[in-house]
């Protein structure tokens, strides 16, 4: 007698539902991390924008650099530090484009702050005021707006790093000398490149916090000479105070042009490219000081910087460089001034550009109006790659030449200048970056966090985080900024907002493998097939964790969402399983706050035992398992049940211990001896999951 018979079983799984809150409405959605903020829909013709600020360097302070340094400059026996210059016109005088008018909104002389905002921003603003318009409503910044598309940015300056002009491309703020907030701001933007002096007492953070957010810092010429391309850096060049005039530099102390050429070496890349705002801080104080050789040193130290800048420029075809100051200081009068105050025949002042390159702060034939700012017109250099146009009211061919410097635009000309070659659009950065909040919450001054009504997220001032549902998400270096009585947050706050509680019904079918031969755990399902693409991730931690610690983690996967928004993850885990949960994540936005396991679900798997004896003295159990979703690392037991006429058990036999499922088809069988008295056996297969269980019905065959 011969009987077969084929019983087909289900390996049990664990069935998960995956439930992300309801969605916000009603306020407007926008561009994600990563989006332009703005983009004017037009192709991007300029990847890299080296912005250079020869601060308080008017025209005749221009004129006065380019006479010494046709002589050969400073003596070289008096300044060994200093940077070395070749006799001949300036480097930037090849690139003289024409003039700017530099007044402020509330007076026809500028300070630094309203000047730099309105380069920056393309706004005139009041003096005192920092990346704010007059009404006190932030506006986007050019570097701002270069970080929303994505670019890499930097600041260079010789002066503190939080002081008026660097602050004016990276912060928002009714005062330039609110240190506390402004550096706070500056840190949380998170720029690539931080170029001059560390952190001094009145700046929020240090230098422990610059490495602990994966900067290098570097205190010397030796290291900063060492940094590679693509690496993140901030400058301890001159310890808390701004740096040394160039004339004075220490033997370890960086020159501008060197400050310069490695902040391109850091930031420069082929994807989407590079902001870099270049100050030359100190030509200003030469000024402030009324002292010729001070500011000439500095003046000669930028155009250094510029001479690197265009150098890196002319080998590629993508890049622009553009350098204006932000006013004039001093107002040095030279005999025989043009209506810029310069005199480009420095003939009538010879005598004094002999004793300045000698050393001597010398006052032969010129004089100071003013230790302060001027309203004089300042010049503007521009080198532009083949095929891009100038700013339109400036010349077509640069040249210094007295045509040429009684060309005139505003300063606010030249941010949206920039902006429209890079392919983007400062007041759209400005609606991405500053939605006002004020009346949809409460703001705790003492705490400077702000509170939503209705919404449940918080976000501190200054910051680029907040807590949504109590959980923190970076905003991608977008700030919060408070000014004016108003609270202002980055659009994507709401992006990431309505995203995390949005809701999208996801089965997600999972397998814990808590067997001590693989200790697997396998989760499978779907999401919004919106998010093909996007990096998930699955965390089994211990329940009720807060603040994640490798001893809380039992286990974790990664993978990229698939098509129609599918996707497995697979790791090992071996524990008590009811100690822990399961958390997911899309990026850094967790969205399972409902993660639940309910009953099991027999869907993974297929079992096929075919049952036979022969000749009454032996059962053969032949088994096919069809793994059709590829679940390696599953595992299983084959066994025969042998009864008598009674329906009693006889006998057993376990096949040969545990054994793990392949890919594709697995095969087995079983024979074994019929023992005495047999009249029925059954064959079954187990699946060595949270527990022993069978697959199925048992086969059966009953001896005739």
């Amino acid at each position: 007698m011969k009987r077969k018979i084929f019983m087909p079983f289900l390996v049990g799984v664990l069935l998960i539902t995956l439930t992300i809150a309801p969605s916000m409405a009603g306020f407007a959605s926008g561009s994600s991390s990563g989006s332009s903020g703005g983009s004017s829909g037009g192709s991007t013709v300029i990847k890299n924008v080296i912005y250079m600020i020869p601060d308080g360097g008017g025209m005749a302070l221009f004129d006065f650099s380019n006479a010494v340094k046709s002589q050969g400059g400073f003596n070289p026996d008096l300044y060994p530090n200093s940077t070395q210059v070749t006799a001949g016109p300036m480097n930037m005088k090849d690139y003289f484009v024409g003039t700017v008018i530099t007044n402020s909104h509330n007076g026809a002389v500028t300070d630094s702050a309203a000047a730099g905002t309105a380069l920056s921003s393309g706004y005139k603003t009041i003096n005192n005021y920092v990346g704010i318009a007059p009404n006190q409503k932030p506006r986007a910044t050019i570097l701002e707006a270069a970080q929303l598309s994505g670019k890499k940015a930097g600041i260079v300056s010789t002066a503190e790093w939080s002081h008026a002009t660097p602050a004016s491309f990276t912060a928002h703020n009714i005062s330039r000398t609110n240190y506390p907030i402004l550096s706070e701001q500056i840190v949380n933007q998170g720029l690539d490149v931080v170029l001059g002096t560390g952190f001094g007492l009145a700046q929020w953070g240090s230098l422990d916090e610059a490495r602990n957010r994966g900067y290098t810092v570097v205190s010397n010429k030796t290291q900063l000479n060492a940094i590679c391309q693509g690496e993140k850096v901030w400058g301890n060049l001159s310890g808390t105070d701004s740096m040394p005039f160039d004339i004075n530099l220490t033997l370890v102390q960086p020159t501008l042009a060197e400050m310069t050429s490695a902040a391109i070496r850091a930031l420069d890349n082929e994807e989407e490219g590079f902001f870099l705002m270049v100050e030359g801080s100190k030509v200003d104080y030469g000024g402030h000081n009324n002292n010729i050789k001070e500011a000439v040193s500095e003046y000669l130290a930028f155009d250094a910087a510029f001479k690197v800048a265009v150098d890196y420029a002319k080998t590629r075809s993508d890049t622009i460089v553009v350098a204006v100051p932000d006013h004039d200081t001093g107002g040095l009068a030279l005999p025989g001034a043009d209506t810029t105050g310069g005199n480009p025949d420095w003939s009538a002042y010879a005598d004094a550009v002999t004793e300045v390159a000698a050393g001597i702060n010398s006052t032969n034939g010129i004089s100071w109006e003013t230790q302060g700012h001027t309203g004089r017109k300042c010049g503007i250099w521009i080198y532009v790659p083949d095929g891009i146009q100038y700013p339109q009211g400036l010349a077509s061919t640069p040249k210094d030449t007295p045509q040429n410097r009684a060309l005139v635009i505003d300063n606010t000309e030249i941010a949206p200048y920039l902006a429209s070659l890079m392919g983007f659009d400062l007041s759209e950065a400005t609606e991405a970056l500053f939605n006002d909040v004020t009346d949809m919450g409460t703001y705790d001054a003492n705490s400077g966090v702000f509170t939503f009504f209705d919404y449940d997220m918080t976000i501190k001032v200054n910051t680029s985080t907040a807590k949504i549902q109590s959980e923190p998400y970076f905003l991608d270096g977008q700030i919060a900024v408070y000014t004016g009585g108003r609270f202002y947050v980055p659009r994507i706050l709401f992006d990431i907002y309505e995203r995390v509680t949005k809701t999208v019904r996801t089965d997600v079918t999972a397998a814990r493998y808590i067997d001590n031969l693989t200790g697997r755990v396998l989760v499978k399902g779907q999401v919004d097939k919106s998010l093909e693409g996007k990096s998930a991730t699955l965390l089994l931690c211990k329940k009720g964790t807060q603040t994640i610690t490798p001893g809380d983690v039992g286990g974790v996967g990664q993978v990229t969402i698939g098509k129609n928004g599918l996707y497995v993850f697979t790791f090992t885990f071996k524990g008590n399983v009811n100690e822990y949960e399961l958390r997911m994540y899309l990026g850094n936005e967790r969205v399972d706050d409902s993660l639940t396991v309910v009953p099991a679900s027999y869907a993974w798997l297929d079992a096929l035992v075919s049952l036979t004896t022969e000749k009454d003295i032996l059962a053969l159990s032949e088994i096919e398992i069809n793994n059709y979703y590829d679940l390696e690392g599953l595992t299983y037991v084959v066994a025969l049940f042998f009864y008598d006429d009674n329906d009693q058990l006889v006998g057993v036999r376990i096949g040969d211990g545990v054994k793990s499922i392949g890919d594709g088809i697995t095969k087995d069988k079983l024979n074994a001896e019929l023992e005495e008295g047999t009249t029925k056996v059954k064959a079954a297969v187990w699946s060595n999951l949270t527990s022993i269980i069978p697959l199925g019905e048992a086969a059966t065959i009953v001896n005739d």
